[in-house]
């Protein structure tokens, strides 16, 4: 994974509710030697439940906090997902992580049909009203794919597929 430039890689997933991020961080942990796996979901579960700035600049530094000791222990490559939704969001992360790295975004994509199905099967209970408020809050993005950044990017539509 990694192009020389730098000793460890950032693999950043990113994509709506129910697109695949947390399958396939799990699916790759397996797939990656000297890797860890960051999984948003599971590291910002509060109570009360809040997504306001504070809280998301938070989870920004600690998803960072956590790279850099997966890094420092020698684990080359983090897989992370589930923390960011747009260039902006991305941006201000790497603000919190100014290590060196390599970096690759993996968008994954699929229509709301197949992410409804996902939602419904997953071990984490909602609703169809709240899938419904998510999807409207949390449109597909389109600004990594349009960005020239310090990151490689792929868009990959995994629409019906498991």
């Amino acid at each position: 994974m990694s192009n020389g430039n730098h000793r460890n890689n950032l693999l950043i997933l990113v994509g709506q509710e129910g697109s695949g991020k947390s399958t396939t961080v799990r699916a790759l942990l397996k797939e990656t030697p000297s890797s860890a796996q960051i999984d948003a979901e599971d590291v910002g579960q509060v109570n009360p439940w809040q997504m306001d700035d504070a809280f998301v600049q938070m989870m920004w530094k600690n998803v960072a906090c956590l790279t850099r000791n997966f890094w420092e222990a020698g684990y080359r490559t983090v897989l992370a997902g589930s923390f960011l939704s747009n260039l902006r969001h991305y941006n201000a992360f790497r603000q919190v992580l100014p290590d060196e790295a390599n970096v690759y975004i993996v968008q994954l994509c699929a229509g709301k049909p197949t992410r409804d199905i996902r939602r419904a099967e997953r071990p984490k209970q909602s609703t169809k009203k709240w899938w419904d408020m998510v999807d409207r809050v949390d449109p597909e993005d389109t600004t990594f794919a349009a960005a020239q950044d310090d990151f490689q990017f792929l868009r990959v539509d995994n629409d019906g597929r498991d």
